[in-house]
């Protein structure tokens, strides 16, 4: 994971454990697992550009 990605989830934490109501919590770990979705889902592009980038049969 990136830098930012990490501090996003580690912010987003911290509100979900401060926080009281169940349907913030809620929200915060909903937008916890789409922030991992989001950087596996950019993670998994590079790697299928780079892939396709150095592929001999495209050369």
């Amino acid at each position: 994971m990136n830098d930012t990605t990490e501090w996003l989830i580690k912010q987003l934490s911290e509100l979900k454990n401060e926080d009281q109501s169940f349907i913030n919590k809620s929200i915060y770990q909903g937008a916890i697992e789409l922030t991992k979705e989001q950087e596996k889902r950019a993670q998994q592009s590079q790697d299928e550009l780079d892939g396709r980038v150095w592929s001999p049969d495209k050369w």
